[in-house]
């Protein structure tokens, strides 16, 4: 199969309520009101902002499974996207906001953690994830806008 498109078209993504229908993660809208705030707050307190992307490689996990019937690969990557929800809700904090920022992807926004301890973290959150996921960090900037840091994420989420 060499369009994947068809498959990410059809997977259920519904985002305009409070949260993801599919997965449960937090909607985007309150993802952003999140960090609007944490930014606020970080920069009066000097707390360090963290988003890891957590992004699923439709690529890789279709060139290891033999199914062919898209509606069949359809009804499996949803249910990885249930499962990978889960499986972060098991390694944050539940403080930390866990969203679904695209189809086959999320974004974990932690505070108050140092960079050391965010790669530590991203390491050891890449050991206990599903091989199919690619993970990525980013750390905000003093002084840097929610727009231009989502840019920066953006590059790390979707450009891979």
């Amino acid at each position: 199969m060499n369009d994947h498109s068809e498959i990410t078209d059809q997977i259920f993504f519904a985002n305009n309520g409070a949260i993801d229908l599919l997965t449960g993660a937090i909607s985007q809208s309150r993802f952003d009101q999140i960090i609007k705030r944490d930014l606020q707050l970080s920069d009066r307190n000097q707390n360090q902002l963290i988003v890891i992307s957590v992004r699923f490689n439709l690529k890789s996990y279709l060139a290891n499974n033999n199914q062919i019937d898209t509606d069949q690969v359809k009804i499996e990557v949803e249910s990885e996207l249930v499962k990978i929800y889960f499986d972060l809700q098991n390694i944050f904090r539940q403080s930390d906001c866990i969203c679904r920022v695209s189809t086959l992807g999320f974004w974990v926004f932690l505070t108050g953690m140092s960079k050391p301890d965010g790669e530590l973290l991203l390491t050891r959150t890449s050991d206990l994830l599903s091989k199919y996921l690619e993970l990525a960090i980013s750390y905000h900037n003093s002084g840097e806008s929610q727009l231009d840091w989502y840019a920066e994420i953006d590059k790390l989420h979707f450009l891979k």
